[in-house]
C-alpha cells in the first residue's frame, strides 16, 4: 500500500511538472516577441513625448506637489508627474498617482511588494540543501566574478548649478553639478573603484539633452561598467531636500526610475536595494524613489540610475558631502551584498529586457527538470541515504554507460574480428582431427 501511494504521488508530481513545461513552451516565443515589441514602442513614445516635445520638467519656477488622500504632502519635484507614476517615500510607503490637477498630483497608498528572489531559485536551493548538493552556477551571486570594479558617472544636464556656491542656478560652461559628480567619483575611487566621469554638459538644458547624453552613455558602456549614474539636482524649495542625517542637517538624494523602458523593473530593484542599504548606513540620506513616466536613457542598461542631489537652492558643499556618503552606499550594496552582485550580473537579456522573458522561462524549465528528478528521488526511495546512493549510481554508472556504451560495443566487435583473423593453421588441423569425417571428405576432394 505504501509503495502504491508513492507511485501515485510521483505520477501526480511528474504530471504537474509536464503541464507547466508545456505551458511555458507554448508561451515562450509569443511572450518574448511581445515584450520586445512593447519595449521598442515604449522607447519611441518616450523619446517623442519627452525629448521632441521638451516636456521633461515643469516650466521655470514651477514644480509639482504630490499629496495623499488627506492632502498631506508626500513630496515635491520639478519633474512632471503623470497618472500612474509611483513614489516610495522615506518611510518606504508606496504611493500611486490617480489624478493630476494643475501642479498637484493626488496619490493613494498601495500595497508594496518587495522585489526578491524567484520561486524557482528558492525551490531549487531548498532541494539542494535537502539532498546535500548545490546548483550554484545559475543562481549564485555574480560578486565573485567581479575582478575589476568600474562605474560610470555623467550629467545629462551638466549646466545645473547651486545658487549657494555657484551664484546662479545654471551655467552653460558647466554648473556645480559637475563638482558634485567629481566628489562622487573621487569618493568611489578612494574605495578602490575605478570611475569614468564625463564632464560633458550636453547643453542646452532641455529634454533634448538626453539625446545628446545618450552618446556619452554609449561610450561608457563600451567599457562594460557595473553601473551608470546620471547626476542631477532638482528645482524645488530647499527644505524639500533637507533632513537630519547622522545628527546633522544634510542634503538628501532622490532616485529616479523611468517607467517607459524595458529595464524598469530591474532598475526599480536597483533603486530599492540602494535605498535599503542607505537606510541601514545613513538613515534619511535617500529621500525616496520616484518611478516617473520617462526613459532617461535607462533602456540602455538595467543598472542605469538617475540621481537628484538636492535642489538649486541647497548648498553645493552640502550636496558634495552627501554624495560622499552615498558613495559608501553604492560600494557596500554593489560589492558587499548578494543582491548587489546579482544586480551587476544583469544584462539586456535579463528579466524585463528584450528576450529576458525567454531566458527566464528557459531557466524555469531547467528548474522544473531538476525538481522532477528531486521529486523522483525523494518519493522512490525509503530514506535520504538511499536517495544519495541512487544519485551517485546514476551519475557514476549511467552517464558512463551512455557515453561509453557504443565505443565499448565497437571495440568488442573489432576485437572479435581480429581474434578470428589470427586463428593459426595448426588450429585448423586440430579441428580436422577432432572431426575425422570432415577431414576425409576434404582429402577426397
Amino acid at each position: 500500500m505504501k509503495k502504491l501511494l508513492r507511485r501515485i504521488t510521483l505520477a501526480v508530481v511528474v504530471s504537474l511538472i509536464i503541464i507547466v513545461c508545456v505551458f511555458q513552451l507554448l508561451s515562450l516565443d509569443s511572450t518574448s516577441e511581445m515584450d520586445t515589441v512593447t519595449s521598442q514602442t515604449q522607447t519611441v513614445e518616450s523619446q517623442e513625448f519627452f525629448e521632441l516635445l521638451n516636456l521633461d520638467e515643469a516650466t521655470e519656477g514651477n514644480y509639482y506637489s504630490m499629496v495623499d488622500e488627506n492632502d498631506h504632502r508626500i513630496m515635491r519635484t520639478a519633474r512632471h508627474i503623470h497618472v500612474g507614476d509611483q513614489y516610495i517615500c522615506g518611510k518606504n510607503k508606496l504611493y500611486e498617482v490617480h489624478s493630476v490637477v494643475d501642479y498637484t498630483a493626488h496619490a493613494r497608498e498601495i500595497e508594496r511588494t518587495q522585489a526578491g528572489s524567484s520561486f524557482f531559485s528558492d525551490f531549487i536551493s531548498s532541494v539542494g540543501e535537502r539532498l546535500n548538493f548545490n546548483i550554484p552556477v545559475l543562481l549564485q551571486s555574480q560578486e565573485a566574478q567581479q575582478e575589476n570594479r568600474l562605474l560610470g558617472v555623467y550629467h545629462s544636464h551638466g549646466a545645473e548649478a547651486y545658487v549657494p556656491g555657484d551664484g546662479e542656478e545654471s551655467i552653460d560652461e558647466g554648473g556645480g553639478i559637475l563638482d558634485v559628480g567629481r566628489s562622487l567619483a573621487q569618493a568611489l575611487e578612494d574605495k578602490g573603484i575605478e570611475v569614468i566621469h564625463s564632464e560633458e554638459t550636453h547643453v542646452p538644458h532641455d529634454s533634448g539633452a538626453y539625446v545628446r547624453s545618450r552618446r556619452t552613455a554609449e561610450e561608457m558602456l563600451q567599457e562594460d561598467p557595473d553601473a551608470l549614474f546620471d547626476v542631477h539636482r532638482d528645482a524645488v524649495p530647499p527644505d524639500e531636500y533637507l533632513a537630519e542625517v547622522e545628527g546633522e542637517e544634510r542634503v538628501q538624494i532622490q532616485l529616479i526610475v523611468g517607467r517607459q523602458n524595458q529595464n524598469a523593473s530591474n532598475i526599480q530593484q536597483f533603486a530599492e536595494g540602494l535605498k535599503e542599504k542607505g537606510d541601514e548606513l545613513y538613515p534619511n540620506l535617500v529621500k525616496g524613489i520616484f518611478m516617473a513616466q520617462g526613459n532617461y536613457n535607462q533602456d540602455m542598461s538595467p543598472n542605469a540610475m538617475l540621481l537628484e542631489v538636492g535642489a538649486h537652492e541647497n548648498e553645493k558643499a552640502g550636496a558634495q558631502e552627501s554624495v560622499v556618503l552615498f558613495a559608501d552606499v553604492i560600494s557596500k550594496y554593489l560589492y558587499g551584498t548578494d543582491e548587489g552582485g546579482e544586480q551587476i550580473g544583469l544584462t539586456q537579456d535579463s528579466p524585463g529586457g528584450p528576450g529576458g522573458t525567454a531566458i527566464t522561462q528557459v531557466f524555469s524549465l531547467l528548474a522544473l527538470v531538476v525538481a522532477a528528478l528531486a521529486a523522483y528521488l525523494l518519493i522512490s526511495t525509503e530514506n535520504l541515504e538511499e536517495a544519495k546512493a541512487k544519485l551517485k549510481h546514476f551519475t557514476s554508472k549511467e552517464f558512463r554507460d551512455i557515453a561509453g556504451g557504443k565505443i565499448k560495443q565497437k571495440f568488442n566487435n573489432q576485437e572479435n574480428t581480429e581474434f578470428a583473423e589470427e586463428i593459426s593453421p595448426e588450429d585448423s588441423s586440430s579441428s580436422e582431427e577432432n572431426d575425422p569425417e570432415e577431414g576425409e571428405k576434404d582429402s577426397q576432394e
